[in-house]
Formats: C-alpha cells, sequence, structure tokens
C-alpha cells in the first residue's frame, strides 16, 4: 500500500494532477471533475487496504469510544504484524468503524491514516478509477457507448 500523506492549510495545493481549490482533476490534458466523498459508496473504507493505528490514535478512539486502551485495543485492533504495529482494518475488509449510511462513526477521532488518505493520490490508482466511474453520468456513459459503437 501506498504511503499516506497529510497536507499542510496552504491556499492553493497541487497533488498530482488535482488542483484542490479549483476542484479539478487533469489527466492527459483532459480536465474531469473533482470527486464528491458523499456520493462515493465509501471505497476507502472498503477496499483500500489495512489501517494502521499509533498510540496516539488508539488514545484518542479510546477516549472517544469512552473505553479504556485496554478494551479498547482488545475489542477492535484486528491485526498485529511483527513489528508491533496495530491495525484496526486489515486488508481489503470493510472498515469495522463504516455505519450504515456510508459515513465513519469515529471521524472525528479518526486515526492518522483515515486522515492523510485521498484516493486520487495513491500509487495504485484503482480505488479513484473506481469512484471515478460510479460518479459519470450515467447519460454521459451512454453517450459516450453510442458513438463507440458507431466508430467501431
Amino acid at each position: 500500500m501506498a504511503k499516506r500523506r497529510q497536507f499542510g492549510g496552504a491556499a492553493l495545493r497541487r497533488t498530482g494532477g488535482y488542483h484542490l481549490r479549483s476542484g479539478s482533476w487533469q489527466r492527459g490534458g483532459m480536465t474531469e471533475p473533482k470527486l464528491d466523498c458523499l456520493k462515493c459508496p465509501s471505497l476507502c473504507c472498503r477496499m483500500a487496504g489495512y489501517v494502521e493505528v499509533s498510540r496516539a490514535d488508539i488514545r484518542r478512539l479510546a477516549k472517544f469510544l469512552g473505553l479504556t486502551v485496554p478494551a479498547f485495543e482488545a475489542k477492535h485492533i484486528v491485526a498485529r504484524t511483527r513489528k508491533g504495529s496495530k491495525r484496526i482494518k486489515a486488508g481489503y475488509e470493510t472498515c469495522q468503524f463504516l455505519g450504515e449510511d456510508r459515513m465513519c462513526t469515529v471521524y472525528a477521532a479518526r486515526p492518522k491514516d483515515c486522515r492523510g488518505y485521498y484516493c486520487w493520490e495513491q500509487a495504485d490508482n484503482t480505488v479513484h478509477e473506481f469512484a471515478r466511474f460510479l460518479q459519470r453520468d450515467p447519460a454521459a456513459l451512454r453517450a459516450e457507448e453510442a458513438k463507440e459503437a458507431r466508430e467501431g
């Protein structure tokens, strides 16, 4: 999994080809509309890989949930690495904190891995491409298919 990064509060930030201020994505000379995370079926929480938690993340989450640190670890840590790192989401499993409404139930206390994750800046762009496809207008997709059928 690609290293996740957090960004400071710059007025205009550019990440790869994505302009956060203008809300557009530029790739290969074409400009595409930005992704709307609220329209996405939470792909980052369902398929983006593991979520590692630090001691500070664990303390923050435990406090948010009204648990002691040992109680939180017993209930919510799903994997431990050989190096001793702890994870609350393993591999391509759905995150245990994803609610029925596709919203994070611990958003205010979410771990650093989640705070710094942007699907459009990962080395593996599978999640971004899938989210981008799901947010395309169905009429535009049908028009594209019709055009390809006529030309092909």
